[in-house]
């Protein structure tokens, strides 16, 4: 991929026109800018003073990693906003399908209602209807409008597009009512659904639902829902943007005219966007002279409807939309744990490119490490003093301390922001996945409490028990599941509790017997309409023994009077529809599927499973186990955390139920609160890397005046920390060609060339019982023996050349004649080895000599 440069870096092209918006990032660039300055200043002092002949390549390295960081850093900032973008338009408009999808089976429902076909049958006779009965259909329309608040308006219509009743009796329909959309309702479709501005209401815009009123087999009217579409987008859109957002989501319709806007100030209702680009998932675009990012979002559909044809962007302005406050909240976040990132495996959590850096970040870290060492062990060239040569190495050493701490901090940032990318993912997703229940069951709460409304149902209750025509009921029923398919089975019961018909064909042996849990002589005992009971989540015979929901409502006496004749009850389809909402509420990747090994879970307080998105591993009435400051979340409320599954860490997000509109919006905690969990998979936990121990140096204690110092070159194996007397150190190097000799011990690896000979590599861990060092690229030490015999040794890491006073080292006793030094100064520690033993111990002598007899024969 061919990079833009911009502001003396080279950025990926979807990044490069963003990077002046980026303070982060700018800062990061600016820092190393500086660096990159001073270490050419050194670079070149080093390479002309002889002191660090060596040190361009670095220099190089550091100048490619910065590039690389930088980039990557920008794409990481994008990345994270863009995906909260897209999961709030995704979100929102989905979420408004589902709603208006049940918008399409209300109407269906109450254009059948017995009392609207009796007025509507009156209005074509020649006496017309009268005004007591204008008033009851009224009062109706107001029954069903005060259990379904979505609506704020009822309308019944003639053919001639007349007003026959309406709930609202303060709008007067202009002469303009007999609109297209009418006319296609009196064509009789299941419904047809109409947006924009209508006579009907007034002139203002709505959005309507409509269907044929049928008389005796022949269309006579036209029932019309006004659905409240600007109360919902405000509901829809406080739930997806906190206080801290920058966004503004709209709605737009095919024309890509706003209908809905969080922020009409900034993106007013009716102003045309420009076109969403099919290619790509984010776009810059400029609106009303301001650049912003804008992700669009389609409409994922549900049960078969797709929606008005609408889509859902989000758009944040370029300049407020990588805010480094927020991104410093962000990386404050608690969750973002250090020790986490420590312990975890980011395969899955960081890209390629990304986790490449802090490897690369490691290897320039150790190369200035033995850069340096190097050149401590390097006497000043001629021409150059042994002070200008401290003085340039101390330089170098702080320059290089100054890069690791930008590299680090600038690491930390990228990680600790993904990281935080997928904790607030995996809240948002389990906000979006209780929100779908919430308002999933808001519909059969109010679902009950319609159907109980009906004239036929109610007739048939109130007829004695050997007269009622169960047919009916049951066509009823049928008509009604057909309409709304989330449901295993409607249930008509009388006072007595006993089956009087159902909905399902296959569950008709179930008349006459009698139901027995206490949801029943609950709805019985209701005397208030706009009452219902919904029971605890269990099994229950009416689902085949399955645990689900099941709401009950009471119907009354079509006399008028408050009397309760029998009740209805409603057996939520909860397997599949659950499954479906959670599957809704999580990610997906490109293919479709659940992206960062996503999963959901719907549980109660207690931690019984209600729902799952994977059945097999949680099944609904299994037990999980709920953190216990999630038990009292309060309703509403979101938590996170880290939740470790079989080993693998995931971020858990947590939501509980906060109601909708009217159904469970007291706020008071309850058993029966549920809670949604959305789990994304972090990776797995690695084992705790032993710290590494600290270094002994003369820092704490310097030698004083001129007493006898011992000059030690030091170096880290198998976590504990060693050193050689400088003057046996020759050099260290970074991944030299090993030979490897056949049937040689464990600790020889083999053999390397070295200033024109042959020298023994031994892995030094090995060769203490310590064990074989980690990392295959890790450093080589040469040194020499007082016998002028050289081998290199495989440590870990470098440490510093440091002088330390002679006083300060004393024996230490070994096995095997060894005569090691122990170098100690405030509780730290250094082994000083004794190389002549070494090179007896490892046998180097004889490898040594065969070496140099091959280099004389060739």
């Amino acid at each position: 991929m061919k990079k833009i440069w911009r502001r003396g870096m080279p950025f990926s092209p979807e990044v490069a026109p963003l990077v002046s918006r980026m303070p982060a990032v700018d800062e990061y660039r600016e820092s190393l800018l500086r660096l990159q300055g001073v270490w050419d200043s050194l670079s070149m002092l080093g390479q002309m003073s002889g002191t660090l002949p060596d040190i361009g390549a670095t220099r190089a390295a550091f100048q490619s990693l910065s590039e690389d960081l930088l980039d990557s850093l920008g794409r990481t900032l994008l990345s994270n906003v863009a995906q909260r973008m897209r999961s709030q338009a995704q979100v929102a408009i989905d979420i408004l399908v589902r709603n208006l999808f049940e918008r399409t089976a209300d109407i269906g429902f109450l254009s059948t209602d017995s009392q609207l076909r009796e007025v509507v049958r009156a209005s074509l006779g020649a006496d017309g209807v009268d005004a007591a009965a204008l008033r009851a259909l009224q009062a109706r329309f107001a029954e069903y409008a005060a259990k379904y608040t979505v609506y704020d308006d009822v309308i019944a219509l003639a053919p001639d597009g007349r007003v026959l009743a309406r709930l609202d009796d303060s709008i007067e329909a202009g002469p303009g009512s007999r609109e297209p959309w009418l006319a296609q309702a009196l064509q009789g479709g299941p419904y047809v659904e109409h947006f924009g501005p209508s006579a009907l209401m007034g002139g203002r815009r709505a959005l309507l639902y409509a269907a044929a009123i049928r008389v005796d087999e022949r269309i006579a009217g036209v029932l019309c829902l006004s659905f409240r579409f600007d109360d919902e987008m405000r509901a829809i859109f406080s739930q997806l943007l906190e206080p801290r957002d920058r966004s503004v989501i709209v709605l737009t319709d095919g024309a890509d005219a706003v209908l809905a806007s969080s922020d009409p100030w900034q993106v007013p209702v009716g102003a045309p966007l420009p076109p969403a680009t099919s290619t790509a998932a984010r776009q810059l675009t400029r609106f009303a002279g301001r650049e912003y990012l804008m992700v669009h979002a389609a409409a994922s559909g549900y049960e078969g409807y797709a929606g008005p044809g609408w889509s859902a962007r989000a758009l944040v302005p370029v300049d407020q939309a990588f805010d480094t406050a927020e991104l410093q909240e962000d990386l404050h976040d608690n969750t973002a744990d250090d020790d986490l990132l420590a312990r975890l495996d980011t395969r899955e959590l960081f890209g390629e490119a990304l986790r490449t850096i802090p490897v690369q970040a490691r290897h320039i870290q150790r190369d200035l490490s033995r850069v340096l060492w190097n050149g401590r062990l390097r006497p000043a060239g001629e021409g150059t003093s042994s002070a200008f040569s401290a003085t340039l190495l101390r330089e170098v050493g702080q320059t290089g301390e100054r890069i690791r701490q930008v590299f680090e901090q600038a690491i930390a940032n990228l990680h600790r922001s993904t990281l935080n990318a997928v904790f607030d993912e995996a809240r948002h997703h389990a906000r979006l996945a209780i929100d779908i229940v919430d308002r999933n069951l808001y519909e059969r709460a109010n679902d009950c409490r319609w159907w109980a409304l009906d004239g036929v149902l109610r007739g048939v209750l109130s007829q004695p028990a050997g007269e009622r025509d169960a047919q009916r009921a049951a066509a009823v029923l049928q008509r009604i599941n057909g309409l709304y398919t989330v449901y295993a089975l409607l249930v008509l019961f009388d006072t007595d509790g006993r089956i009087v018909a159902v909905s399902d064909l296959a569950e008709q042996a179930r008349c006459g017997s009698v139901l027995d849990a206490p949801w029943v002589r609950e709805t019985l005992a209701l005397r208030d309409p706009q009452q219902h009971v919904e029971s605890a989540h269990a099994a229950s015979e009416l689902y085949g023994g399955r645990p689900t929901f099941v709401h009950g409502a009471a119907l009354r006496a079509n006399d008028g009077t408050a009397t309760v004749v029998g009740g209805i009850a409603i057996v939520f389809d909860g397997e599949p529809q659950f499954a479906a909402m959670l599957r809704d509420a999580l990610p997906l990747d490109a293919q479709g599927e659940p992206s960062h090994g996503a999963a959901a879970l719907l549980l109660t307080r207690a931690g019984a499973v209600v729902a799952s998105s994977d059945p097999a591993r949680w099944p609904v009435g299994s037990d999980w186990a709920v953190p216990t400051d999630w038990r009292s979340l309060a309703r509403g409320a979101s938590a996170s955390a880290v939740i470790h599954l079989d080993g693998v860490a995931c971020s858990a997000g947590c939501s509980v139920s906060g109601g909708y509109r009217e159904y469970h919006a007291d706020g008071s905690i309850g058993a029966g609160d549920l809670l949604s969990v959305a789990l994304l998979k972090l990776g797995a936990m690695q084992p705790q890397a032993a710290a590494a121990p600290v270094v002994f140096d003369n820092a704490a204690t310097p030698p004083r005046g001129k007493e006898p110092v011992v000059s030690i070159a030091s170096f880290l194996c198998g976590g504990q920390w060693l050193g050689v007397p400088s003057a046996m150190a020759l050099q260290a190097l970074q991944q030299p060609r090993i030979a490897a000799l056949p049937n040689a011990p464990a600790h020889l690896l083999g053999m390397l060339e070295f200033e024109g000979r042959l020298l023994p590599v031994v892995d030094l861990g090995v060769l203490r019982g310590t064990g074989p060092a980690a990392d295959p690229q890790a450093p080589l030490v040469v040194a020499q023996g007082s016998g002028g015999q050289r081998f290199s040794m495989r440590v870990d890491e470098l440490g510093p050349v440091f002088e330390v006073a002679s006083a300060r080292v004393q024996s230490l006793a070994r096995p095997g004649g060894l005569q090691e030094r122990l170098v100690s100064s405030h509780q730290r520690m250094l082994i000083l080895m004794d190389v002549d033993g070494l090179v007896a111990q490892a046998g180097i002598a004889a490898l040594a000599v065969a070496a140099m007899a091959e280099v004389a024969l060739a």
